[in-house]
């Protein structure tokens, strides 16, 4: 299963990254290579810049909610991964996907440790 997620229009102008609505933030959550793409197109808009974490990488997901919208940062072993500005709807729903596939596949590899 594949969720494809950018962050909201509306949350990058109230939160003061307006330049940001053109080349938004993209999370990309891949439950069968089991891998999570984060996305963001540069600031000459001719280029995408790209981050793939592995699942049994990840040590901690923080969630940081604003008035408008949500954060969020994943900690994997030997680094990090950020996006902004995603609805807070959105934001939930990545929550339950990630908890919901770490107590499926709780015998096999976990994804928070």
């Amino acid at each position: 299963m594949i969720i494809e997620k950018s962050s909201s229009a509306s949350s990058l102008i109230a939160n003061g990254k307006s330049a940001d609505v053109v080349n938004p933030w993209s999370l990309i959550i891949d439950t069968d290579e089991e891998t999570i793409t984060v996305s963001k197109r540069n600031r000459f808009l001719i280029g995408k810049d790209s981050q793939i974490l592995a699942f049994k990488f990840i040590r901690s997901i923080t969630i940081d909610e604003h008035l408008i919208g949500a954060d969020i940062h994943i900690k994997v072993v030997g680094g990090k991964a950020s996006v902004f500005c995603f609805s807070k709807s959105d934001v939930d729903e990545i929550k339950e996907i990630l908890l919901e596939y770490n107590q499926m596949k709780k015998g096999r590899s976990i994804i928070f440790s």
